[in-house]
Parts: structure tokens; C-alpha cells; sequence
């Protein structure tokens, strides 16, 4: 990993465009920048920059083997029309095997309450094949937190050590607004997720993500049977830990 004086680098770009702070990663890590994608409309904004700045970028996408449909369309739709380089890595145990080796549905539960659980789950379905596909292989990834999504976001920096992988995440995101995202996409006409549309605000695997209701946060449709069985965890975000940032300010 590209050592780098991050309490310079920091306040440098985060004056800086997303387009600016991309082309900066190019510069600065070559062939050894990846972006991470989750097909969201922030990812959606990334996934069309770097196919300017550089098309040959790899784009990793989890594919936990229950994503919503729709998800692994707009992934397909990215590459038919602009020729990104989307890689996609799967879970080692299928859904069906890992039900089978647990003897449970791990996203019905929650860990810390009942173990193993959805924690898990997110463990062996996001996570690990995440770390394998990027570790050693990549000294930054860049992926598309922002702050305006508050909870455990709400003060991440523009580029931070991920020791997970020995390489530094970038979040060109991190100051802009979903606002100026929308309007980013809408100029551009990139895929839209179609559940947008349909009242999800924040869009994971199909087990594990419903639609909001007006009122609520943008993560509220994110794990809600565990919030729902747990009333101890009401009106907290919950995450699945594939970006060390949110596991990070979590345990703060």
C-alpha cells in the first residue's frame, strides 16, 4: 500500500469534485485502483465517471446469490451500454449449502441475541468474498459512502485505511448530496434501479431489504425484521460490515 500522509490528503480533496478526486486515484494508483459497486445510484454515478477517466478499471460486485433481480439487470445494463468493467464474485457456499451447514436461515436472526445471524450471513455472503477478490490485488477500492446518509456515514473521510485488505478505501462521494447524485444521473440517463421507484431508499439482497415508509430513514428498510424482533435496536442503522467504515464508526 502507497503510504500516504492521510491528515494532508484528507482536507485536499474534500474540496475537490468527485470527478477530480477519481482522476486523482487514477493518477495516483494506476492499475492498482478498483471500484466497489453495489449497482445504488451512488455506485450507478461512480460506475459512469470511471468509465471516462478510466474504462479499464475493475468493478467489483458481490453477488451474495439473493440480490433482488432488478440489482443484477442494472449491473447487466452497465455493461451493454458503457462497457464497464464489472468482475462479478460470489459466496464460496451457495444460499441453499449454507443453510444446510448452519441448520438456520442466518439473516432471520440476530447474533448477538441468537447466534449465528444475519451478522454471519453478511460475514460469508459480502464480506469474505469481497476481501478475496480485492486483497493483495488492489492498494485502494473506491466506493460510494457519503455523509448525507448519516448514521455511522456521517463523518467519513474522502480516503481512509481499510486494514482488512492492507489498502486505503476512497469515497469521492463523501460531500456531495443524494440530491446533486439524482441530478448527476438524470443528466447522464444512467440505469436506474427500478425499486427506487417503488419506495426502497437503500437496496441489498432481497431476504433483507424492504421499502420505507414517509418518515422514516433511508435505512429503515434494511434489516427490519431484526429491528422488529429486537425492540432494543429500534431507530438504529444496522449494517453489513463489507465496508470497514461502518463497522469502524459502529464500535466507536
Amino acid at each position: 500500500m502507497k503510504p500516504l500522509d492521510l491528515e494532508s490528503t484528507n482536507p485536499q480533496l474534500a474540496s475537490r469534485s468527485p470527478e477530480q478526486i477519481l482522476q486523482w486515484a487514477v493518477d495516483t494508483f494506476g492499475e492498482r485502483l478498483a471500484v466497489q459497486s453495489s449497482m445504488q445510484k451512488s455506485a450507478g454515478m461512480i460506475m459512469h465517471l470511471i468509465s471516462r477517466i478510466a474504462p479499464d478499471t475493475e468493478i467489483v460486485f458481490i453477488d451474495t446469490g439473493v440480490h433482488f433481480p432488478e440489482t443484477l439487470a442494472v449491473r447487466d445494463e452497465f455493461i451493454q451500454r458503457f462497457g464497464v468493467n464489472i468482475r462479478t464474485y460470489a459466496p464460496s457456499l451457495s444460499f441453499e449449502e449454507q443453510r444446510l451447514e448452519f441448520g438456520r436461515d442466518l439473516y432471520k436472526f440476530d447474533g448477538e441475541v441468537d447466534g449465528p445471524g444475519y451478522q454471519k450471513c453478511c460475514e460469508l455472503r459480502k464480506e469474505m468474498p469481497y476481501l478475496a477478490a480485492v486483497k493483495g490485488r488492489f492498494d485502494a477500492v473506491v466506493g460510494g459512502l457519503m455523509r448525507g446518509e448519516g448514521g455511522a456515514r456521517g463523518d467519513v473521510k474522502t480516503i481512509s485505511p481499510d486494514p482488512r485488505i492492507d489498502a486505503y478505501k476512497i469515497y469521492p462521494l463523501a460531500f456531495i448530496t443524494e440530491e446533486e447524485v439524482d441530478a448527476y444521473n438524470a443528466e447522464h440517463n444512467l440505469p436506474a434501479h427500478p425499486l427506487y421507484a417503488r419506495g426502497f431508499t437503500s437496496i441489498g439482497c432481497s431476504t433483507c431489504t424492504t421499502p420505507v415508509a414517509p418518515g422514516e430513514s433511508r435505512r429503515a428498510g434494511r434489516w427490519r425484521h431484526i429491528r422488529e424482533a429486537n425492540p432494543e435496536l429500534a431507530g438504529r442503522d444496522l449494517y453489513c460490515g463489507i465496508n470497514f467504515d461502518d463497522k469502524n464508526q459502529t464500535d466507536k
